[in-house]
């Protein structure tokens, strides 16, 4: 069977980068207030006649908005006191009061919480203080601090959304940062415990090659020079291995994992009952000893499993899974099959951490992983070397 190659990809993030980005340079919040000044300016019509003194407020808590998002402290305690100066000093209004909800947004999304819950209040009483038509009727007055309460609320809770968004992401980034240093750690015991039993049992073969035939010097030689080439490969591998356990404290090369601990008919029928507790039908077909494998392929092929099962309880739509196994020309061949549940999208149906862990694992051993999805089922084909 042959599929299109296609590496199983990592989930894209559900929070877009620019939003993770918001409120952190302050370059949003000075573009805003720039833009609220710059209209201000460019419609004096509507505006009262401004004085001076008006001109001024204009500027500086236009200026002080847009520095919330660098200085948040400075900028919003700047708004509220030009806030309290346009209702004592200057009987003028103009748009550059709608500025104040900029720094609303930006503490919110800064995740400064004293600011973004006091400052809302202060402001809306400012700004109710200076719009609210006295001399007109309690409907028209109502009418004003609903529409400021609104405004404000708007502004309180896209900051603190925003905030919350780009927690999120970051929340994301980490948990995946984690997943795939365990994937790497899992790797490296792997390696640990395949390649130096491996290695080792080389050796202990060539010493007794060497005892067998102790009169013939050329053939001495040779295995003398396995010998001591195997011991120096252990001996680098552990101490890649001790360098990698120094750099990173949670790695332990002595721990086994789950599939360790079983053979892969044991595994592949504990698979085959947690399917069938979700109702799924797991048809196997192996046509090798599957526990006679070298132990790397073992392991790496009990890991495949697990994943891929793993992966059918949560996207598997009606009708039998299938998992195929041969072995031939010295390359072992596993396909998982599965029908997709409708609406799931093919290309991402079982792109989790798991495969991108398991496509690691195969192509350390030299192997290769391909996954694709075709007429409404997923297909999944690895193809690990066995060796002679």
């Amino acid at each position: 069977m042959t599929v299109p190659a296609h590496t199983p990809r990592a989930r894209r993030p559900r929070v877009p980068r620019w939003v993770a980005q918001l409120g952190r340079s302050g370059v949003p919040e000075a573009v805003t207030a720039s833009l609220i000044f710059i209209y201000n300016e460019a419609f004096p019509s509507l505006t009262w006649d401004r004085s001076v003194t008006g001109a001024a407020l204009d500027f500086l808590i236009c200026l002080f908005a847009g520095m919330a998002g660098r200085w948040p402290r400075l900028g919003t305690a700047g708004v509220a006191v030009c806030l309290v100066l346009f209702v004592t000093a200057t009987p003028e209004l103009s748009t550059t009061v709608f500025v104040m909800l900029v720094p609303l947004v930006s503490t919110g999304a800064h995740g400064r919480t004293h600011l973004r819950d006091l400052s809302p209040p202060v402001y809306f009483v400012l700004a109710v203080a200076k719009t609210i038509p006295f001399n007109e009727t309690i409907s028209d007055q109502v009418q004003t601090v609903i529409i400021w309460a609104g405004l404000i609320g708007l502004a309180w809770g896209t900051g603190r959304t925003v905030h919350r968004l780009r927690r999120e992401g970051e929340e994301q980034a980490e948990l995946r940062t984690k997943a795939l240093r365990g994937q790497r750690r899992s790797i490296a015991r792997d390696l640990h415990d395949t390649v130096s039993y491996a290695t080792t049992t080389m050796i202990m073969r060539a010493e007794q090659i060497k005892l067998r035939h102790p009169d013939d010097p050329q053939l001495a030689e040779d295995l003398d020079f396995i010998i001591a080439t195997g011991r120096r490969s252990v001996r680098d591998l552990r101490g890649m291995m001790e360098t990698l356990r120094r750099n990173d404290p949670e790695l332990d090369l002595e721990q086994a994992t789950p599939w360790r601990l079983l053979t892969v008919s044991d595994v592949i029928q504990e698979r085959r009952a947690e399917l069938a507790s979700h109702g799924l039908t797991l048809e196997v077909s192996a046509g090798a000893e599957l526990d006679e494998l070298p132990n790397s392929v073992r392991e790496t092929l009990a890991k495949l499993v697990v994943e891929a099962t793993s992966n059918m309880v949560k996207h598997a739509g009606k009708g039998p899974c299938r998992l195929i196994i041969e072995v031939h020309d010295n390359m072992l061949e596993a396909v998982f099959t599965n029908p997709l549940r409708p609406g799931v999208p093919g290309g991402d149906a079982h792109a989790g951490l798991g495969l991108v862990g398991a496509a690691e694992r195969v192509r350390a051993l030299g192997g290769e992983l391909e996954a694709t999805a075709a007429s409404g089922t997923w297909i999944l084909r690895a193809q690990l070397p066995v060796g002679e």
